[in-house]
């Protein structure tokens, strides 16, 4: 009996460095792909760190789940003061890893929270942070070959959050910068106190750049008609009140058909959809423009930069 069979017998397959290497370059690959489209990532100073869907994402590639072995509460005399979580990493059957992580009730999540709601938040988040751990310790190689961090987003310490990175997604107002992950469609930051704590408040990063557009300037007064030598009007076109250039740019950018724009339009406004987007539009009163215009542009900021038509 050969080397092979025997750990084929066994149980284990001997692979090579370049085989491990090969598997894993591919792996990071289309990680990078599904992360940038899901956004499941928290970037830092430039630096991105994933979040636990992330991570479980490289488990599943390598037929890996995680599995809660136990929540404890941990202990200050006779208070809780949070909770901490052991999990498991199973592939074939096997213990093939594993983290141990607390949450205190001072983490961001338990904030403005009482009884039990502050306690199942407390863990949850012990079990989301012991997981990402637990995947890090076993597949920080692939994160690293896919570009990102190998840090996990949830171990993410308030002093790293504050080295912000001011180029690029930035709040001037409150200091901070804005991000979008999960099911968010644009960059956004929660509001806080002057104690730090969370007002219930977001701030977007879309509103602010519309407050500071410069102020829309008056619409040039039609020019009268006027008469050729030979009598005849000459037709001068009618001034609609808006930059039509600018509209059918704009929703070709956004992929709204002409169709899709009727129906919008029709559904929230109850106008005639009849004659081009332009006679539409131009029914509409000053309000209603402005607030279909603010849409079409909110749509345009949620567009990632490269990737306008």
């Amino acid at each position: 009996m050969n080397k092979e069979l025997a750990l084929r017998e066994e149980g284990m397959i001997e692979v090579s460095p370049e085989q491990v290497v090969e598997a894993a370059t591919a792996q990071s690959k289309l990680l990078m792909q599904i992360v940038e489209q899901t956004k499941c990532y928290q970037e830092i100073s430039g630096k991105k760190y994933l979040q636990v869907e992330a991570w479980e994402t490289i488990g599943a590639f390598n037929r890996t789940h995680a599995e809660t072995e136990s929540i404890e509460p941990m202990m200050k005399g006779d208070d809780i003061i949070g909770y901490q979580a052991h999990v498991q990493l199973w592939k074939d059957g096997q213990v093939v890893g594993g983290a141990v992580m607390p949450c205190y009730f001072t983490e961001n999540c338990c904030k403005g929270k009482d009884g039990d709601a502050k306690h199942k938040s407390a863990m949850s988040a012990a079990q989301t942070f012991a997981t990402s751990k637990a995947y890090r310790m076993n597949f920080s190689y692939v994160a690293i070959l896919a570009g990102f961090q190998p840090l996990p987003a949830e171990e993410i310490t308030s002093d790293m959050r504050d080295e912000v990175d001011k180029t690029q997604h930035y709040c001037t107002v409150h200091k901070t910068n804005f991000f979008m992950r999960g099911k968010m469609k644009s960059y956004a930051h929660p509001i806080k106190d002057n104690k730090g704590e969370d007002t219930g408040e977001w701030c977007h990063e879309h509103t602010k750049k519309e407050e500071s557009k410069p102020a829309p300037q008056p619409e040039p007064e039609p020019e009268p008609k006027v008469e050729h030598e030979h009598g005849e009007p000459e037709v001068i076109q009618e001034d609609i009140g808006f930059d039509t250039t600018w509209l059918t740019s704009s929703l070709k950018e956004v992929r709204w058909s002409e169709a899709t724009v009727k129906s919008y339009l029709k559904n929230i406004y109850s106008t005639a959809t009849d004659g081009s987007v332009i006679d539409v539009v131009s029914r509409l009163n000053r309000e209603q423009r402005e607030q279909f215009f603010n849409e079409i542009q909110k749509r345009l900021d949620q567009i990632p930069s490269g990737k306008l038509l």
